[in-house]
């Protein structure tokens, strides 16, 4: 009786413990990772490319202020110690 017993609450154990984990989880925490990487990859190569294929229309253009040369810096009034 007490062997029938200790068997089956052996059993009961194991299965809870082996039921309970979770043995894939690192090979889908990478897949998942991976997929993230993937995903943020295309998004980036998206931005990259929409610039070149949306450009303004030419009315947008013609409004636009003249752009005016940047001045040199010009250098401070050097101190003279009395």
């Amino acid at each position: 009786m007490k062997a029938v017993l200790f068997a089956g609450v052996l059993m009961a154990v194991s299965a809870a413990v082996m039921g309970c984990s979770d043995r894939e989880a690192a090979a889908r925490k990478a897949r998942e990772e991976a997929e993230a990487k993937a995903r943020a990859d295309a998004a980036k190569r998206e931005m990259d490319t929409l610039p070149k294929a949306f450009k303004s229309p030419q009315f947008f253009k013609l409004n636009e202020p003249e752009k005016k040369p940047a001045a040199p810096p010009s250098e401070p009034a050097k101190k003279t110690n009395p």
